[in-house]
């Protein structure tokens, strides 16, 4: 089981490492160095070159800035890089939506509950990583005492609902997004973590 491999201290620290990754929690000076291009001191905080798939999602970046600066508390549970430990390249990014307990999930019936969603960026896919930080996210939230997590995903996304029917989770709802169109919600219960 996963929850015996991981020490619990990192949970509350600025990253998540796993057998191949860290996951580093995005600050609020980072995120506002990338909308505002100053992409030199981004990068030199970060440690590595910023991916030009990273740049592309300022729409992200400033969503999650706002939340930042409107709810310190968010921190926690904000928007990390996917970076490989071993050359510290970003080949990705995951981070919860908000803080557990969100409005719209209670009118799906989940009190306490959280949602999170990831990418890959291309070159890196199919090699496992989406697996290994989403086990780290939901081991995040379990240490939390979060009870279940939720993921949107389009049906057309076959890799990230495989991904998801592998770790248990479970379509119960769909919604139209705005922006992404047709969605299925699928939810996992978490059990809390063997070792605390």
């Amino acid at each position: 089981m996963i929850d015996q491999l991981w020490d619990n201290s990192l949970l509350v620290n600025r990253h998540l490492d796993t057998p191949r990754l860290t996951l580093r929690l995005l600050e609020l000076p980072f995120l506002h160095w990338c909308l505002t291009a100053e992409y030199a001191a981004a990068q030199q905080w970060l440690g590595t070159q910023l991916p030009d798939a990273w740049l592309a999602q300022w729409k992200l970046i400033a969503l999650r800035h706002k939340d930042l600066s409107l709810d310190p508390d968010y921190r926690l549970w904000g928007l990390r890089a996917i970076c490989l430990r071993e050359t510290g390249a970003m080949i990705g990014h995951i981070g919860f939506h908000t803080a557990p307990g969100a409005r719209y999930l209670q009118t799906l019936g989940i009190s306490n509950g959280i949602e999170l969603g990831y990418e890959i960026y291309p070159q890196w896919r199919r090699q496992g990583y989406a697996g290994e930080a989403l086990d780290a996210m939901l081991h995040l939230a379990r240490y939390h005492q979060v009870a279940t997590a939720v993921l949107s995903i389009s049906p057309e996304n076959i890799p990230s609902t495989a991904l998801a029917l592998r770790r248990g989770f479970i379509q119960f709802a769909e919604h139209q997004d705005p922006e992404d169109g047709l969605e299925w919600i699928y939810r996992l219960n978490l059990a809390p973590p063997l070792v605390q």
